[in-house]
């Protein structure tokens, strides 16, 4: 077998231009921090390099940094990505068994949060704004399901969305402060946001209890690098901290530890080095495309971040490998569009590229694709992802799963988004293959065996 040091080596002398995370972009002069990590550096906890898990030197001086940077009241390092402060944050303000109000399009870490907390989840759900494409959580929303769960402790959305949508925080923060309840926001792609009047939206800034920000994907850091902010006094600080230490790795690489401080330093500085001003070239180039569709301005309701490049197509199968045979490698293709992500790494040149492979694609005749995008739903909880996970379970063919209680996930990945989670009664699948977690769907799906504990309706 091929070794992934030679699968790496091979990949870079393709000389692919990345439309994908990470930030970095493999763009070495932006951040000359990333060109010298290397395992000199590879080291522990020894004298003088504190510990991440009850920081008090250069670390504690480091994440402080962090936090002066964003406007936060305390910021901490994450080295296992931002899944480790999302299963933190709402493990730390919930309790076993408390109702919590969360966006049905959040990232699977937070469903994995809910089933390790034994949490009752009340979703919302978005309007699509775009076939396929989630819009953002409306504060209306948020009011009504509040009023009628009233006893929801927590509420988590996620914005900027995969696809860049952006919610109304600064709106949501106030529906929900009045309540005395606190706002997780899952913030993976947008730890950019508020740093350039081009790129607004920022959870932090809008007064967010928890944000949780995954550096790598905007940001010249390296993967698995993320940030967690604090802000109010509905945040227990020793709580948090504590289950930091529980979901995050207590041996932290002082590589991706020096990599998250180089990116904060980086932030004090030049910020975007022209991004902003790339990015607006590139829509002005491809606004006359005819047969492609990029998705400039949304809709009144919507606030979209920039980065995020929706290229709309009658087939985005064959847009994507029009794109990857231009050495051009997207973030995410499916039917009806191609999503290609930029971060503060890429440059006027790295744009043109994509803005002249999409000129040329553009003339040529493509094959219409007429597979519909899931239809977003909410099935009926009848138990919860917790006591669904534990009981005995049979594996059997879709078209027999009709009334049936899922006893497992099923999503899409990217981006991680749940079609269906255990305990939801099954009421429509999709042909479509989606990842799962005990079966083997679209073969297989995993249903709870005894479906006699529906007496649990009344209790959800």
């Amino acid at each position: 077998m091929k070794s992934l040091e030679q699968q790496l080596k091979e990949y870079q002398a393709a000389e692919m231009i990345p439309m994908h995370m990470p930030g970095h972009k493999r763009n070495a002069e932006i951040a000359p921090y990333l060109n010298r990590l290397s395992e000199q550096w590879d080291i522990t906890e020894i004298d003088g390099f504190d510990n991440l898990h009850g920081a008090d030197g250069i670390l504690k001086e480091a994440m402080d940094g962090a936090s002066r940077v964003w406007g936060s009241d305390a910021s901490y390092f994450l080295v296992n990505g931002s899944t480790c402060g999302i299963l933190a944050g709402i493990r730390a303000m919930t309790k076993r068994g408390d109702r919590i109000l969360v966006a049905r399009n959040c990232h699977k870490s937070v469903f994995h949060a809910i089933e390790l907390c034994g949490l009752q989840p009340i979703f919302v759900l978005p309007p699509l704004m775009e076939p396929g494409i989630f819009g953002s959580v409306a504060p209306k929303q948020v009011e009504e399901k509040l009023k009628e769960y009233s006893d929801c402790k927590l509420v988590v959305i996620t914005s900027p969305t995969y696809e860049g949508v952006i919610s109304d925080i600064t709106s949501i923060c106030k529906i929900v402060h009045q309540k005395n309840i606190p706002l997780i926001v899952d913030e993976a792609h947008g730890a950019h946001l508020d740093f350039h009047p081009y790129f607004s939206g920022g959870a932090v800034k809008a007064g967010a209890d928890v944000v949780v920000q995954s550096l790598h994907k905007t940001l010249p850091s390296l993967t698995q690098t993320a940030i967690l902010h604090i802000k109010g006094s509905l945040v227990d600080k020793e709580r948090l901290e504590h289950q930091l230490s529980v979901f995050e790795t207590s041996s932290p690489s002082y590589l991706l530890m020096a990599s998250i401080d180089g990116c904060v330093r980086q932030m004090t500085k030049e910020r975007f080095c022209g991004w902003e001003q790339a990015l607006i070239t590139f829509y002005q180039t491809t606004s006359s495309l005819k047969n492609l569709r990029i998705l400039q301005k949304t809709k009144e309701q919507f606030l979209k971040d920039p980065s995020k490049i929706i290229i709309f197509s009658h087939n985005g199968f064959q847009l994507g490998e029009e794109l990857r045979n231009r050495k051009i490698e997207p973030e995410l293709i499916v039917p009806n569009f191609v999503l290609a992500m930029t971060g503060m790494g890429d440059t006027r040149q790295t744009l043109q590229a994509l803005a002249d492979a999409l000129s040329e694609i553009d003339r040529l005749s493509f094959d219409e694709i007429k597979s519909e995008p899931l239809i977003p739903l909410i099935p009926e909880q009848v138990m919860l992802p917790e006591q669904a996970l534990e009981q005995e379970f049979e594996l059997i063919a879709p078209a027999d799963a009709k009334g049936r209680i899922s006893a497992e996930y099923l999503w899409s990945y990217p981006p991680g988004i749940p079609f269906l989670i255990p305990g939801e009664e099954i009421t429509f699948l999709p042909e479509t293959s989606l990842h799962s977690t005990r079966g083997q769907y679209p073969q297989t799906i995993a249903v709870v065996k005894d479906t006699k504990p529906l007496d649990i309706r009344k209790k959800l």
